[in-house]
C-alpha cells in the first residue's frame, strides 16, 4: 500500500497551526479528472465521499485507493463517513486517508472507539439547524468540527450560530467562488469547504476550483 504519510504530517500541521490563513477544502470528488484538477489548483485538503450509494459523488471502497493515489502526496485526503462500520472507516484511515470526516449520526462514544484505532485526525460534521448545535460543536471530542448548512447568503441569523462556536472550524454549505470573500471576511473560519458551488452541470469545474482558491487566499493575505 502507498504512503499517505507526508500528508498526514502536513495535516497534522494545519490543525496545530489554529485558524488563519483559512484553508481550503474541496470536496465530492469522485472521477480522475477531479483530482487532476485538485492537483493542478493545489488546494489545501481534499475530500472524497466513501461508501455513500445514494450519493451521486460516492467512490466505492475498492477504488477509493486508486484516486487517493492519484492525488498530490501534499495533499490531506480527507474520507466522508456516514454512519458505517468501524472496523471498516479503520482499515482505510490506517492505509488511505489523511482526516476522518464523520458525517452522520455518530457520537463521542463512536469517535473515541475509531481514535483508539486510527492515528489520523478526526473531523465530525455538525448541522446547524438550531441553537444546540453551536453547543454541540462545542462539545465533541473530534480534532476539528465542520458546520454544516445552505448559506448561499449568510444571514443575521447564521452569523449569530456560527459566532456561537468557540474552536476552530470548518464551513460547509451553500458556497461558491461568488459568496467565498464576504464569508472569510466576516468569520474568518479554519477552513471553508465546497462541492456543488464548485461544479457546472453537476461535475467538477477547474476554472470554479481556481476560482474559489484565489478567493479564499486573496481574502486571507
Amino acid at each position: 500500500m502507498f504512503n499517505r504519510h507526508a500528508a498526514t504530517v502536513v495535516m497534522r500541521e494545519m490543525l496545530a497551526e489554529g485558524v488563519a490563513p483559512t484553508r481550503v477544502m474541496l470536496t465530492g470528488m469522485f472521477l480522475e479528472r477531479d483530482v487532476a484538477a485538485v492537483n493542478a489548483a493545489g488546494p489545501d485538503l481534499c475530500g472524497f465521499t466513501v461508501n455513500l450509494s445514494y450519493s451521486r459523488r460516492n467512490v466505492a471502497i475498492g477504488r477509493l485507493a486508486s484516486l487517493v493515489r492519484e492525488l498530490d502526496p501534499k495533499i490531506p485526503a480527507v474520507g466522508l463517513f456516514v454512519d458505517q462500520p468501524i472496523g471498516m472507516v479503520a482499515e482505510l484511515a490506517d492505509t488511505v486517508l489523511d482526516l476522518l470526516e464523520l458525517g452522520g449520526s455518530e457520537d463521542d462514544a463512536y469517535i473515541r472507539a475509531v481514535r483508539n484505532l486510527v492515528d489520523i485526525p478526526i473531523c465530525q460534521r455538525i448541522r446547524l439547524d438550531g441553537p444546540a448545535a453551536a453547543e454541540r460543536a462545542n462539545a465533541s471530542t473530534a480534532d476539528i468540527v465542520m458546520l454544516k448548512g445552505s448559506w448561499y447568503i449568510l444571514t443575521d441569523r447564521d452569523l449569530d450560530l456560527i459566532r456561537q462556536v468557540n474552536r476552530p472550524y470548518i464551513l460547509s454549505g451553500g458556497l461558491t467562488p461568488g459568496n467565498l470573500r464576504r464569508t472569510v471576511d466576516l468569520l474568518s473560519p479554519w477552513g471553508v469547504d465546497l462541492d456543488t458551488g464548485i461544479e457546472q452541470n453537476g461535475f467538477k469545474s477547474a476554472e470554479k476550483i481556481a476560482s474559489a482558491i484565489g478567493v479564499v487566499r486573496g481574502s486571507s493575505q
